[in-house]
């Protein structure tokens, strides 16, 4: 034991030590290439400025740097002989001629211009540039979320390969990634897909807050289950979205104004602003982000004489800061907050036309709001990373619910449904910098999530009464410890290993039953879970640009309980029926290629997919919501995606899923078949984009732009009924844009061809057994935005 002490002891000096004096380290990988290049590439990973370059008696090829650390240390490591370098500050080096060698290097010509932007990704939990990443991701950085005409992250979906999502309205969807949907209906199952704004979990088990995607740096999709790293609700996959930081190094501004006409001659407007504000001599920032948009409406209700029902509005703001503390400590802290309030819902009913003939309109209410605060420090030999979130989602819903709970048909009711979420998350990840063959990562988890739901019958519209059908609180925690290794068993073999011991613990109360059809003493329960998440990956580098995988990772989620089933006023059903755990666990392979000189990228990996105990939200004949476990499942798929870039003009984007997602095995508790796919997923999508950008005089450039996807059919329930077949529709966008260091015009057109499209079967659960519901695409809609930097 005394041993064991000193060695703590030590191992904690160290560590300390490490980094109270280490230069900060940075990921490296650098290929061997002309040394211009090379420097360009270095600047960007290091995060520093590079001058003085070319230097007389500096040329040729660099070395190949591959690795975790200092700048300098790489920049040592990559110049060729008769190169040498001088520090000019903390994030900026001189290249500088050196006596030349013996023998005289021979300069060679320059290869084809490429974009030598690095895209560096840390959805895995460590900095990683993105070329040559053995793992499915896609990381799309500022410019090309801009540059789609991205306003949320729905907006993205189909230029994700193997993402999707549900169009219930703004701020109600859910997330999907490679088919693994465990339905189309939101209740009270935990995501399949855990979405993350920077390190923060933010749709913890309530609908994607649908963000406006205001001064982002970059999104990262990390497809198939996460458990190792990410926990409880990442069985799906993660997305990550990655606000611009705070910049210290000086000021920035800019404001935008959008006008925006759709076909069916509704008008919106939208504003936005952006400050980047340095502190301190260059040691702190913070930068703010507002901005304002209608969201503009095109159904009209003719049974109340409304035009554009569905009109919204859109309301948020973010500030972030941060400060370099002493000995290389860096603090950082977040604010952000979201409205969003939409008039009506954006189904049809019964037909094709935009209309719906509904007796009272249906709100939504989305207000979101997250604090966060972190801090970090990056030595030579190890890394610490701290953070905690606290976020409060509140979500308000009304439904047409006349005729329903016993009324008569020419009864005018409402159904009230309201949810409020309360999620307090901290995190600690310790990783390794060192240069040799070992890397490895240690984290602790913890989360506590408390949510206050209920529903109230609104009858009063017709002279009725208001009666509450039920209220509960369900709190859910989890406690975590996880780790990965990764081991170079040759320079070109990597082992990696993970896995996170995890346990967690539901408790529901329910109460308020009002409506019930026998007298109902409030319920309380609890269900506590526990288990081992592992992840095995083994990927063989043939070189920077050309890398294969294969790994194994598994997914869960917590299990939770319903309201009884006789609170909807309808006799029978257990007082309290559960839904357990449900586990996933993928096998794949896949690889990058970057080939022609770097001019073409390739990504692609096939899966397959084993789940036991799908959970799935349902609705009651009554309409209220039910959660069970459905059966269990599988997917067997394949994904692509492709980047080719010509020149500096041109950039081509494809990407395309293939799979088949279904159950196995039908549970003998709701209707389903094993045949017919799990539904909102389509087994087959694509997507493209194409941009060409061009200089003009004056210090302006030109870009025009176009994309497109198509979306195959699915269905909306387990039973694959007719009456809910969505989806094989397609969609476009085009737009043209001008700007110059100072200012930036863009006008465009979504939905080129005014497709009509049912993108989602589905809007009211007490009158959807009644009649056709359909989602269509909004009509073909004009816009035009101005920017001004400053």
């Amino acid at each position: 034991m005394t041993v064991w002490r000193w060695g703590c002891a030590a191992f904690a000096i160290s560590f300390v030590g490490d980094l109270a004096h280490a230069e900060p380290a940075r990921l490296f990988r650098l290929p061997a290439e002309p040394v211009d290049t090379a420097l360009v590439r270095f600047g960007v990973q290091g995060g520093v400025s590079v001058g003085g370059f070319p230097a007389p008696g500096c040329s040729g090829h660099s070395r190949a740097v591959l690795g975790l650390m200092p700048p300098s240390v790489a920049l040592r490591r990559l110049l060729p002989p008769g190169c040498g370098f001088s520090r000019i500050d903390a994030r900026a080096f001189r290249i500088e001629a050196v006596d030349p060698p013996a023998r005289p290097v021979v300069a060679q010509a320059a290869p084809h211009e490429t974009d030598l932007a690095e895209l560096v990704v840390t959805a895995e939990k460590r900095t990683e540039p993105l070329r040559g990443s053995p793992f499915a991701v896609t990381a799309l950085d500022g410019q090309a979320v801009e540059r789609l005409g991205a306003k949320s992250f729905a907006d993205l979906a189909l230029q994700i390969p193997a993402v999707a999502e549900t169009n219930l309205g703004p701020g109600r969807n859910k997330l999907f990634i490679r088919g693994l949907s465990d339905g189309a209906f939101t209740g009270r199952t935990q995501s399949t897909v855990g979405l993350y704004l920077d390190d923060t979990p933010i749709s913890y088990n309530a609908p994607d807050p649908d963000l406006r995607l205001s001064d982002i740096a970059q999104v990262e999709v990390l497809r198939g289950p996460q458990g190792t790293l990410y926990g409880s609700g990442s069985i799906g996959g993660i997305v990550r979205i990655v606000p611009r930081p705070p910049d210290p190094k000086g000021y920035a501004a800019w404001v935008q104004g959008e006008a925006v006409l759709n076909e069916r001659r509704d008008r919106s407007f939208g504003a936005e602003a952006m400050v980047n504000i340095p502190l301190l001599s260059g040691q702190a920032a913070v930068r703010a982000v507002a901005y304002t948009e209608d969201l503009a409406g095109y159904l009209d209700n003719p049974g109340l004489g409304l035009d554009d029902v569905n009109h919204g509005k859109r309301r948020g703001a973010r500030v972030s800061g941060l400060v370099d503390l002493a000995s290389g400590w860096q603090a950082r802290a977040s604010w952000v907050r979201q409205d969003i309030l939409t008039s009506d819902s954006q189904y049809t009913q019964g037909g094709d036309t935009l209309s719906r003939a509904a007796r009272i309109l249906e709100p939504h209410d989305n207000d979101f709001t997250q604090v966060a605060v972190g801090l970090n420090r990056q030595g030579s030999r190890y890394g610490l990373r701290m953070s905690a979130a606290y976020i409060d989602h509140d979500l308000a819903t009304r439904y047409d619910a006349s005729g329903t709970f016993g009324l008569a048909p020419d009864r005018i009711a409402a159904f009230d449904e309201a949810q409020r979420v309360g999620l307090l998350v901290a995190e600690a990840l310790l990783t390794s910098n060192g240069e040799g063959r070992l890397r490895w990562l240690l984290g602790a988890f913890g989360s506590s999530s408390l949510e206050r739901s209920g529903g109230v019958l609104e009858a009063t519209l017709s002279g009725g009464a208001k009666a509450s059908l039920y209220a509960r609180r369900d709190r859910l925690k989890e406690a975590a410890v996880f780790g990965e290794v990764a081991y170079d068993l040759a320079p070109p073999l990597t082992l990696t290993l993970g896995g996170r011991l995890f346990a967690t613990r539901v408790e529901t109360w329910s109460g308020d039953f009002e409506l019930a059809a026998r007298p109902l003493r409030d319920v309380a329960a609890h269900l506590s879970d526990q288990g081992f998440a592992p992840k095995a990956r083994l990927s063989y580098a043939f070189s920077p640009n050309f890398v294969l995988y294969a790994q194994a990772q598994d997914g869960y989620r917590a299990g939770g309980f319903n309201v009884p089933a006789a609170a909807d006023g309808m006799a029978g059903g257990p007082e309290v029926t559960g839904f357990r755990p449900d586990r996933l666990r993928s096998y794949e392979a896949g690889g990058e290629a970057r080939l022609f000189a770097g001019r073409l990228a390739l990504r692609a990996a096939v899966y397959k997919a084993l789940w036991r105990n799908v959970q799935t939200d349902q609705f009651r004949p009554s309409g209220l919501p039910l959660t069970l476990n459905i059966g269990d499942g599988k997917n067997i798929g394949t994904e692509f995606e492709a980047t080719w870039r010509p020149d500096r003009h041109w950039t081509l984007r494809v990407n395309g899923l293939f799979n088949g997602p279904e159950l196995t095995r039908a549970a003998d508790v709701f209707p389903a078949k094993v045949d017919v796919g799990l539904p909102g997923v389509a087994n087959r999508t694509f997507g493209a984009s194409v941009a060409y950008g061009f200089d003009l005089p004056q210090n302006w450039r030109g870009e025009l732009t176009a994309q497109a996807a198509y979306v195959g059919r699915s269905f909306l329930t387990f039973d694959g009924a007719t009456a809910s077949a969505m989806g094989d529709y397609a969609q476009g966008r085009i737009a043209a844009r001008l700007e110059n260091p100072d200012w930036q015009v863009e006008a465009y057109v979504a939905n080129v061809t005014d497709e009509r499209g049912n993108t989602f079967a589905y809007g009211n659960p007490f009158s959807r057994t009644r009649a056709i519901q359909a989602t269509p695409l909004s009509p073909r809609t004009y816009g035009l935005a101005l920017r001004r930097r400053f």
